[in-house]
C-alpha cells in the first residue's frame, strides 16, 4: 500500500493498493478535487502537480508528458497527474486549486513558459536626454524617433543571440541565455564555464555595437531634429526566473530575480559615475583579461547590504573577429559610399571573364541598395548563426541571379577582399586580412550548402 499525500491547508493522505496507479486515478478514486479538463489524456496541463517529496517513487515521464514538459520548460518536480504512476509514498501540491488558477493556466499558449530557472546575462539600457527631446518636440516626432531608436538599438541585441524582454518607457530590458541549455545539464563544469564566457562575450559585443549604431543614429537625428542622444547600459549575469507573467489575457514572457534588479541599478549608477557601460564583478571575473577597463567603482547598490565592484568597459583587449569585421565594414562604407557599386562592377567583370554556358545570361533585377542591405545584414548577424542562415541564402540567390554559379563562389573571396582592402588603406593589416579571409571562406561554404 502506498500513500499519496496532498499538501493543502489540510493534509490529505490518499491510500492506493495498486502499484502503477496514476496520481489522477488515485485522487478520483477518493473524490479528491483535481482538475483534468482533457479527461486525463495529456492534452492539457490542468492536472499538473508539484512533487515535494518522493520524486524517485514515480514513473519517468512518458513521451506525451515529456513533450508538454519540454514545451513549457517544466522542472523535474512538475508532473502531469494523469500520466505519472505511483510506486511508493509521495507528497505533492496541487497547482490549480480554484477557477482563478484555472483561468491563469488555460490562457497559456503553446509557447508559454510556466517558469524555469536559467543562467542569463541581463542588459538594461536607458536613453540619456530623451526627456528634453520629448518636451521640445511634437508627439508624432517623439513616437517616431523612439521607435527608430528601439529599432536601431535592438538589432545588435538580436544579432548577437539576445532576446528583447520589454521596452520600458525609453529603455530596453534584454537578456542572453546560455545556448544549448539542455546539453549543458549533463556537461562538464568547464563546458558550462565556457558557455557562460561565450554568452557574456556576445552580450558585451552587442553593447559595443549599440554604441556604433548610436553614432549613425545621431547623425540622422542631428540633421533632422537638431538633437542627439546618449545611452547608458548596465550588465549583470546570474540565475533568473523566466516565464509568462501577467493577466490571463495579457501575458508576456519575462525574466525576474535579483540579477535583473542588479543590472537595472548598474544602469542607473552610470549617471553618478559619468560612465556609459557598467558591468558587474560577475561579468568582469569571467572575462577580465579580455576587457579594456577605464574605471573601477566600489559601491553599495540600493537594496544591497554588501558592497560590490562595477567596471566601466571600453571594449575588448583581445581581438574580437566579429566586432572587428563589423567595425571595418562601417569604415569601408564611410570611406566609399559607392562601395557596393564598385563591388558589383567587379562581379560583372568576373561573369564576363568566366561565362557559364549552361546558364542563360540575364540582367539581375536586384538593386544596389538591396544588394548592400543583404551584405550588411550578413555581417551584422555573424554573432547569431541561427539568423545568419537566412541571409546567406539571400546572398547566394543574388550571386546566382548575377550569373555566378555556386561552384564559382570560392573565386569571389579574393574579389571581396580586394574590394575591402582598397577602402581601408591605413587600417588594413595581416591580422584583419586573415579575419576577413576566414569569414569569407566560412560564408562561402555556407552559401554553397544553402
Amino acid at each position: 500500500m502506498f500513500i499519496v499525500t496532498f499538501e493543502d491547508k489540510e493534509i490529505f493522505p490518499l491510500k492506493t493498493e495498486k502499484p502503477g496507479a496514476t496520481i489522477l486515478e488515485t485522487a478520483l478514486k477518493h473524490d479528491f478535487p483535481l482538475y483534468h479538463l482533457c479527461g486525463g489524456n495529456a492534452k492539457c496541463t490542468t492536472c499538473r502537480v508539484f512533487i515535494t517529496d518522493g520524486l524517485n517513487q514515480l514513473s519517468d515521464r512518458n513521451e506525451r508528458e515529456q513533450t508538454l514538459a519540454d514545451r513549457k520548460g517544466w522542472p523535474s518536480e512538475i508532473r502531469l497527474a494523469c500520466q505519472t504512476e505511483v510506486f511508493g509514498d509521495v507528497s505533492l501540491r496541487r497547482i490549480i486549486k480554484d477557477n482563478k488558477d484555472l483561468k491563469t493556466v488555460t490562457s497559456e499558449s503553446k509557447s508559454s513558459k510556466t517558469g524555469e530557472e536559467c543562467y542569463a546575462v541581463i542588459l538594461f539600457l536607458d536613453i540619456k536626454g530623451f526627456t528634453a527631446f520629448t518636451e521640445a518636440s511634437l508627439p508624432y516626432d517623439v513616437v517616431f524617433v523612439l521607435n527608430r531608436f528601439f529599432q536601431e538599438m535592438s538589432e545588435p541585441i538580436l544579432n548577437n543571440g539576445g532576446e528583447i524582454d520589454k521596452f520600458i518607457g525609453d529603455g530596453i530590458l534584454a537578456f542572453f541565455q546560455l545556448k544549448n541549455r539542455e546539453q549543458l545539464k549533463t556537461a562538464s563544469e568547464e563546458s558550462i564555464a565556457q558557455g557562460k564566457r561565450e554568452t557574456i562575450r556576445s552580450a558585451i559585443r552587442a553593447c559595443l555595437r549599440m554604441f556604433d549604431q548610436l553614432k549613425k543614429f545621431n547623425l540622422e537625428m542631428k540633421d533632422r531634429f537638431n538633437f542627439s542622444f546618449d545611452i547608458r547600459i548596465g550588465l549583470h549575469a546570474g540565475n533568473v526566473i523566466y516565464g509568462d507573467i501577467g493577466h490571463s489575457e495579457h501575458k508576456s514572457q519575462t525574466v525576474l530575480g535579483d540579477t535583473v534588479n542588479v543590472a537595472s541599478r548598474l544602469e542607473a549608477l552610470n549617471k553618478k559615475t559619468n560612465t556609459q557601460l557598467l558591468v558587474s564583478d560577475e561579468i568582469y571575473n569571467q572575462l577580465k583579461s579580455s576587457l579594456s577597463i577605464d574605471k573601477k567603482v566600489i559601491t553599495r547598490l540600493r537594496g544591497k547590504s554588501e558592497k560590490m565592484t562595477a567596471y566601466s568597459v571600453l571594449g575588448f583587449k583581445d581581438s574580437d573577429p566579429i566586432l572587428r569585421i563589423q567595425k571595418s565594414f562601417d569604415l569601408v562604407l564611410r570611406n566609399n559610399p559607392l562601395w557596393i557599386e564598385d563591388y558589383g562592377t567587379k562581379l560583372k567583370t568576373f561573369v564576363q571573364e568566366n561565362p557559364d554556358e549552361s546558364k542563360p545570361q540575364t540582367e539581375s533585377i536586384t538593386t544596389s541598395d538591396e544588394f548592400l542591405n543583404v551584405i550588411e545584414s550578413v555581417i551584422e548577424k555573424l554573432g547569431n548563426p541561427g539568423s545568419l542562415k537566412k541571409e546567406i541564402s539571400k546572398l547566394s540567390s543574388i550571386y546566382e541571379a548575377i550569373g555566378i554559379s555556386k561552384k564559382e563562389f570560392p573565386k569571389l573571396i579574393p574579389i571581396l577582399l580586394s574590394s575591402i582592402r582598397e577602402n581601408l588603406p591605413s587600417e588594413w593589416d595581416q591580422n584583419l586580412e586573415s579575419i576577413w579571409n576566414q569569414m569569407a571562406t566560412d560564408l562561402t561554404i555556407g552559401t554553397i550548402e544553402s
